[in-house]
């Protein structure tokens, strides 16, 4: 996917380690309940053994650098523009810091939020 050039050397990483390197970050912040998907991806993981931290995230390359986008579901009560401005902060910061790629733009997209048990739904 991307790669860092020295003079005689090329690293390339690949997209799953991005998406990965992502996800834990988007998921490390409070009032991130959990990526989009995440609950198909528990089921993939029992029936076929397989696991996807990284469903809910779409990785591609910009002239400037990478483009993240995040599909996320939030704790009910959160800031979502503050929780968002985090979320990209940590991701951009992980990303970059891991890799040495850069990242141009980090895009939150808010799916759903999580009510609480006790909370009612209607007035």
């Amino acid at each position: 996917m991307a790669g860092l050039n020295n003079d005689k050397q090329t690293v390339k990483v690949s997209e799953e380690v991005v998406s990965m390197i992502a996800a834990k970050a988007a998921l490390r912040v409070p009032g991130v309940s959990r990526l989009s998907g995440e609950f198909a991806d528990k089921v993939t993981r029992k029936f076929l053994g397989r696991d996807n931290i990284a469903r809910g995230i779409s990785i591609s390359k910009e002239e400037e650098g990478l483009g993240i986008d995040i599909y996320l579901n939030v704790e009910f009560g959160a800031k979502i523009p503050d929780l968002a401005w985090e979320v990209q902060s940590s991701v951009k910061e992980a990303v970059e810091s891991v890799t040495g790629l850069k990242v141009q733009m980090v895009n939150i997209h808010v799916e759903g939020v999580n009510l609480p048990k006790n909370v009612p739904l209607e007035d």
